[in-house]
């Protein structure tokens, strides 16, 4: 036919069939990387856990700063978990201010306040990261938007 030895083109085929799954294994790859650094901007929070004064802060940052040039949706999600905690941070801390007034009333508002804003912030940490599992961009109510997404 083409004058081809039946060696010759078996060995083609092979080498594209080999191509063709070492492109498919790097784009997984690829793609697993990222979901790993989306997942990883929300949960990073939870290192405030530990006891690092601002950690819920630095978590994200620290990975979004590192990750942010792999992949455009990790980026997104780095930002959407930045602007999250930050927000959280200012709540933390007008709630903080009310527990040190001394009026009874609103000593005890702030200290309802701040354990309503713990696991409030708990919780949506988790959904968050269970939503960056899926591939989908979590949307945080009471976030105020410091960086463009």
């Amino acid at each position: 036919m083409l004058g081809c030895p039946p060696a010759a083109v078996a060995l083609a085929l092979g080498t594209a069939r080999g191509y063709i799954c070492a492109v498919e294994q790097t784009e997984q790859q690829t793609e697993q990387q990222g979901r790993t650094g989306e997942v990883l901007c929300h949960l990073s929070p939870l290192v405030l856990v530990v006891g690092i004064p601002l950690a819920n802060v630095l978590g994200p940052l620290i990975v979004w700063f590192i990750r942010k040039e792999a992949s455009r949706s990790v980026d997104r999600h780095g930002r959407a978990a930045l602007n999250f905690q930050i927000s959280m941070t200012l709540y933390f801390l007008a709630l903080f201010i009310l527990t040190q007034i001394p009026l009874g009333p609103v000593t005890t508002l702030g200290h309802i306040g701040l354990r309503a804003w713990t696991y409030l912030n708990l919780i949506l940490i988790l959904r968050a990261t269970y939503q960056a599992t899926k591939g989908e961009l979590a949307v945080y109510p009471f976030s105020i938007r410091f960086l463009p997404q």
